[in-house]
């Protein structure tokens, strides 16, 4: 056991130079609990650019030392790291537009040790699972280094960033879509659009600035080659523990107000809205569907729908559903991949359309950052809100969903509003 402290972003900053290092943190202590901080992975499972089909599901359940457990952790040795949306257009023939990034499709490292917070507990918790020969002198550095004093020096700054598709463009294809809706193509099309700015210094200034002004139960900072990924997400994708899998889709937000008066007007605005609504129960019935792949037969149950949850900036609509399952967490973070959030529903025809319109592919964003325990348990976020740093630039994307009678303008601002806690916070 290690000390307990209220911010441990110091002494996590303390291991974050080490190779492979990945934090899954609950910033929002309140609807998440758990942080799990790791490094020096002893294996990885890296898919390029190119096809690869589904085979990489079957080679990451192959090489995850699976072990039932006792223990009361989440993560307890397995993988950790991301599957990017341009993966699901790899699997399903979708052509990909220009890229952003040099982030591979896929990248999960395989850690036989962590350090995991419970927040709840207040408990922290250094886990080795000891199937590697050299865990032991790993964990004898992770000590030494966690109780170092931590540098808070910081010189790091960032220009304002710049759209890569000006408001007319993105109308534009909002109409496109509108058109193929009315076809009878799709129900509700996701769309988005990327920002850039560059930026010097070190990205870690940068989400310890981020996570403290937008606290979430999903934020993450996973550091490899290519550059690092910043995520600071509300939302869960999959979950999956003892039998049990959730998902909880955002549709619907709104950004909140400083009066405490206005702000609950808004958030019954929220509440009420038949459009909001409508989409957001577009997606509980695909995700209904996509659990119903790997369910035990009847045990699909909505526990909540249209649930205003609030954040520092906006509050969100969201829905919660539960299964119960006997399968392999890989199998059931497979049957739902990729979320569907963020592409509409129907799932494949609504990917079909972002491809005609979207002029940029999405990369790690609106895919899933994700860790799979060798124990059996998996949790899994739908990466929004999320930065990519790589060579002193960030790139950033927004988005909403789109239907028949959406306003194309209010839709822009929308993914504005979306941005506001990270543009702030950098």
């Amino acid at each position: 056991m290690l000390k307990y402290e209220v911010n441990l972003s110091k002494r996590y900053q303390n291991l974050r130079q080490l190779p492979g290092f990945v934090l899954l943190e609950s910033t929002d202590c309140l609807q998440g609990r758990y942080d799990i901080v790791s490094a020096c992975p002893y294996d990885q499972l890296v898919i390029d650019d190119k096809a690869c089909g589904e085979q990489i599901f079957a080679e990451l359940k192959e090489r995850i030392k699976w072990s039932d457990s006792t223990l009361d952790l989440p993560f307890q040795g397995g993988a950790i790291g991301y599957f990017s949306y341009d993966y699901a257009c790899d699997l399903a023939n979708i052509p990909l537009a220009r890229q952003l990034s040099r982030f591979p499709m896929v990248t999960m490292g395989f850690y036989d040790w962590a350090i995991v917070t419970d927040h709840h507990c207040k408990k922290v918790t250094l886990f080795a699972a000891n199937t590697q020969p050299d865990t032991p002198l790993i964990i004898e550095e992770i000590v030494r280094l966690w109780h170092l004093p931590a540098d808070n020096s910081s010189c790091s700054t960032s220009t304002s960033f710049v759209p890569l598709i000006d408001e007319s463009d993105y109308c534009d294809s909002i109409s496109k879509i509108q058109d193929a809706l009315n076809e009878g193509r799709c129900y509700q099309v996701n769309l988005t659009q990327p920002f850039t700015a560059t930026f010097t210094g070190e990205s870690w200034d940068f989400y310890q600035r981020l996570r403290h002004k937008n606290p979430v139960p999903y934020a993450a900072y996973l550091s490899y080659e290519q550059g690092e990924i910043l995520s600071f997400s509300p939302e869960r994708f999959i979950t999956q523990d003892n039998g049990l899998v959730h998902t909880s889709p955002i549709k619907g937000s709104i950004k909140r107000h400083e009066d405490p008066l206005m702000d609950e007007q808004l958030k019954q605005q929220l509440f009420h809205c038949e459009k909001n609504r409508a989409e957001n129960v577009m997606i509980v019935d695909l995700l209904r569907n996509d659990l119903g792949k790997i369910a035990h037969t009847g045990s699909v149950v909505v526990e909540k729908l249209w649930a205003v949850e609030s954040y520092r900036d906006i509050h969100h609509l969201v829905s919660h559903i539960c299964a119960e399952t006997s399968c392999n967490p890989v199998d059931v973070f497979q049957a739902c991949f990729p979320g569907g959030s963020i592409t509409g529903a129907p799932k494949l025809e609504a990917m079909r359309v972002i491809a005609e319109q979207e002029k940029y592919a999405r990369g790690v964003y609106c895919g899933n950052i994700a860790y799979f325990s060798r124990h059996g348990r998996l949790d899994s976020s739908i990466a929004i809100r999320t930065l990519l740093a790589e060579k002193n630039q960030w790139v950033l994307a927004a988005g909403g969903g789109i239907v028949i009678d959406s306003d194309a303008h209010e839709e822009y601002q929308e993914c504005l509003t979306k941005m506001s806690a990270i543009l702030r916070g950098i």
